[in-house]
């Protein structure tokens, strides 16, 4: 019978796409350290955005890890257009899934990059949520949420404030530069 964890999964705040999540990784990590054996620990530790070679991880990831590996090998038809090799990046994986091409044409259709990802990330999200349909205290719950709050944690650090410190650096060493 597989292993579940009412008490750590019930302490966890929901999660929202766009949203700033209540815990980080490192809060996650520990509390897994915490509630769950070293074990179990350790594999939810191993549960990152993409992982193709991890071993041994819950069976939701690796639907996801395979579902990832048809994004990006749809996402290299796209990158055709400015690099002749794209192909070359492919991984043996099918694309069945139908919402791929129609976001990633939107995605490729945005001006705005951040923007782009976003339409990207969300389906990486919506497709999380499918993985992780009727596991709700178990080991692939809380793998498929350490994987959220990740693609949470990638916006928190993307800010106007940062992007505009990051343009002038580059302009100052570029002023430096002369």
């Amino acid at each position: 019978m597989a292993q579940n964890y009412i008490y750590f999964a019930g302490t966890l705040p929901m999660l929202f796409f766009g949203e700033k999540p209540a815990l980080s990784i490192e809060t996650f990590d520990e509390d897994a350290a915490r509630l769950t054996s070293a074990k179990t620990a350790a594999l939810l530790k191993k549960a990152t955005l993409y992982n193709p070679e991890a071993v041994e991880l819950p069976s939701a990831v690796r639907k996801y890890y395979a579902w990832e590996n048809a994004l990006r090998n749809s996402w290299l038809e796209f990158r055709k257009k400015f690099r002749s090799d794209a192909g070359d990046f492919k991984r043996n994986n099918p694309d069945y899934y139908s919402d791929i091409a129609p976001t990633l044409t939107q995605a490729a259709n945005c001006t705005d990059l951040l923007e782009a990802e976003k339409i990207i990330d969300r389906l990486r999200w919506n497709m999380l949520d499918s993985f992780c349909a009727g596991h709700y205290n178990d080991v692939d719950f809380l793998a498929i949420y350490r994987i959220k709050l990740q693609i949470l944690a990638k916006y928190e650090v993307r800010t106007a404030e940062n992007g505009n410190r990051a343009l002038e650096d580059i302009l100052q060493s570029l002023t430096d530069a002369k």
